[in-house]
């Protein structure tokens, strides 16, 4: 596999009849090629430019892990690896683990992963009008794996999607790809408030994108602990200038 060139989120260059050329996206740790995307999250007429993030590689120095936790909390982060130690199969391990949960509410801690470098400027490089998001996912440790969902940093706040709002399961113990298509702003929320959304509008400030894994233990059981690895990153932002 070649390395594939990270773009990032400054590089506005197509429009939305067309995805950006570039890089294969295709790698060693997943048996299919990787979702292609579509073009769902276009919506409404006129011009619309798109924004592509990418990654295959998952350096550790691209990205940075920030961890949320709830109820009696737990641990969490994630690291670069590569599958069966293939030279050039290589994504990015997120390991979590969730204390026993009281009698009260759950536990849960969620791993939000942020990429560096890719940022977005709705003031100036037009407001946002939806998200398309894809990755392929592995389970590695038993049980129904981790809740996976893109996630955006927005002053100094984490959104994402959540169980019940489009945020989907990762139980699959061999590659797979997932996809989301046509996600907007208020599909995107905190964890802790349902009615906190960021904002894609040109008054919004700097955004920040990544993903996010959450694992979730019920009240009364008792603790877990999942590993799941995610490969073949993409988020599409469509832009209207």
């Amino acid at each position: 596999m070649r390395q594939i060139a990270l773009r990032a989120l400054v590089i506005l260059a197509c429009v939305a009849a067309a995805h950006c050329s570039g890089d294969d996206d295709s790698n060693p740790t997943n048996p299919t090629p990787p979702p292609s995307g579509g073009g769902g999250g276009g919506g409404g007429g006129g011009f619309t430019d798109i924004s592509e993030t990418t990654d295959a590689v998952f350096d550790d120095n691209d990205w940075d892990d920030v961890v949320e936790t709830y109820g009696a909390g737990g641990s969490g982060g994630g690291g670069h690896v590569r599958f069966n130690g293939q030279e050039g199969a290589d994504y990015r391990r997120v390991q979590i683990n969730v204390s026993s949960a009281g009698g009260g509410s759950a536990a849960q801690v969620a791993v939000f992963a942020i990429k560096r470098r890719a940022v977005y400027f709705p003031s100036s490089d037009g407001a946002i009008i939806s998200i398309d998001y894809s990755e392929s996912s592995i389970n590695e440790s038993a049980g129904n794996g981790q809740y996976s969902a893109p996630a955006i940093r927005q002053n100094s706040k984490l959104y994402t999607l959540v169980p019940g709002g489009k945020a989907f399961t990762t139980p699959e113990p061999s590659w797979t790809n997932h996809s989301l298509t046509g996600l907007t702003q208020n599909d995107f929320r905190t964890i802790a408030s349902a009615a906190d959304h960021p904002d894609f509008s040109a008054n919004g400030s700097r955004i920040e994108v990544g993903f996010m894994r959450l694992q979730v233990v019920q009240a009364g059981a008792t603790g877990s602990e999942t590993r799941g690895g995610i490969d073949n990153y993409r988020l599409v932002m469509y832009r209207r200038r």
